[in-house]
């Protein structure tokens, strides 16, 4: 059986959103090191632009570490998948002319929705949507991995809530 529940918070993201007991805050969790945010060189022109529009969005929040770049990177290439088949489902229409010559539904909205979807889904994960960033307070410094840096910024924390 599954964790129930909603899925937890990182201890970062309750910090930034003014967590103040400090039986909520989880001080052994690791902290991935931050990193160059530069765009893979396998990514096209056009997922390298997304890359860039949403690293220059958030990178400065200090949610983004080098353990989410794969995911950056799938959420720029589904953008680029989604902004694609939309064009060509735009152009085509809902409806297109099966085997036999009969009106179907255009295989394209499918493509269109299934990266829809995804996009949402990596964008939650990655704290680019308005319900994932509700509630952040502020920047935290916290880099190290050391339960004294977290205290730190605990504290800075609950100094800012008052």
């Amino acid at each position: 059986m599954g964790q129930r529940g909603p899925a937890p918070q990182p201890t970062r993201l309750k910090l930034l959103r003014g967590e103040t007991r400090p039986s909520r805050v989880n001080y052994s969790e690791p902290l991935p090191a931050r990193t160059d945010f530069s765009p893979p060189a396998e990514l096209n022109a056009e997922a390298r632009q997304v890359w860039n529009e949403v690293v220059e969005a958030v990178a400065h929040t200090g949610m983004l570490t080098a353990a989410d770049l794969h995911t950056l990177r799938l959420y720029c290439e589904a953008a680029v998948r989604y902004r694609e088949a939309d064009r060509l489902y735009a152009e085509t229409g809902p409806l297109t002319r099966g085997q036999a010559g009969e009106l179907v539904k255009n295989p394209l909205h499918q493509i269109v929705r299934d990266n829809a979807t995804l996009m949402l889904q990596l964008a939650g994960k990655l704290g680019l949507t308005p319900a994932a960033r509700s509630g952040l307070t502020g920047d935290l410094d916290a880099q190290a991995n050391s339960a004294a840096a977290k205290l730190d910024a605990l504290i800075s924390a609950a100094r800012k809530a008052k």
